[in-house]
């Protein structure tokens, strides 16, 4: 009970780093950035290649193509809106959902992930495209981040016989998450 009231309160910490380093107002867009954005933000990294480990795992593509989608859209409202409060917060807490469940993806139910991908593919989505200088950075950002998620699941096919490395990468991708909460990283 006391981990689970630590984190409570983690996440109630004022977000100090900011989970895209190197962003803050020289953002030239296009499609060349948006490529490789997603290689570049840890956030971003960790939370696509935690999708297309649970879609690989679970065999459901949807999973993988509401990520994708909802970045889609969450980044056209932030290319039209800009930026929102408590958006670094919502991208960190969609890493530690993400690695939560791929840690234990025997429990947790598939629906209720794909709901909190979309939310958080949403939220990642809208805080690039409040960076990006038009469509095409929005158009890179979903290539580099299809090859990510693809990569992903291609990990999760490989070491699919060893589910215990899958667990191990679930519980490393949430304790980064937390790293990100406290700004360690």
């Amino acid at each position: 009970m006391k981990h689970i009231r630590t984190a409570l309160a983690l996440t109630l910490i004022p977000v100090i780093a900011h989970a895209h380093p190197g962003h803050a107002g020289n953002e030239a867009g296009g499609i060349g950035w948006g490529l490789a954005h997603p290689f570049t933000g840890l956030d971003h990294l960790l939370a696509a290649l935690a999708v297309g480990m649970l879609a690989a795992y679970w065999r459901r593509a949807s999973l993988a193509a509401v990520f994708l989608a909802a970045g889609v859209l969450g980044g056209l409202g932030g290319a039209g809106m800009g930026t929102v409060a408590g958006l670094e917060t919502a991208l960190a807490l969609s890493v530690l959902a993400f690695g939560i469940a791929l840690a234990f993806r025997r429990r947790t139910v598939p629906s209720t992930v794909l709901a909190l991908v979309a939310v958080g593919a949403a939220a990642h989505g809208w805080a690039h495209g409040s960076e990006v200088a038009g469509g095409m950075g929005i158009a890179g950002i979903l290539v580099g981040t299809s090859a990510i998620v693809a990569l992903g699941a291609a990990a999760a096919l490989a070491v699919g016989r060893v589910p215990r490395v899958i667990t191990g990468i679930g519980v490393g991708i949430a304790a980064a998450a937390f790293a990100i909460m406290a700004g360690i990283i």
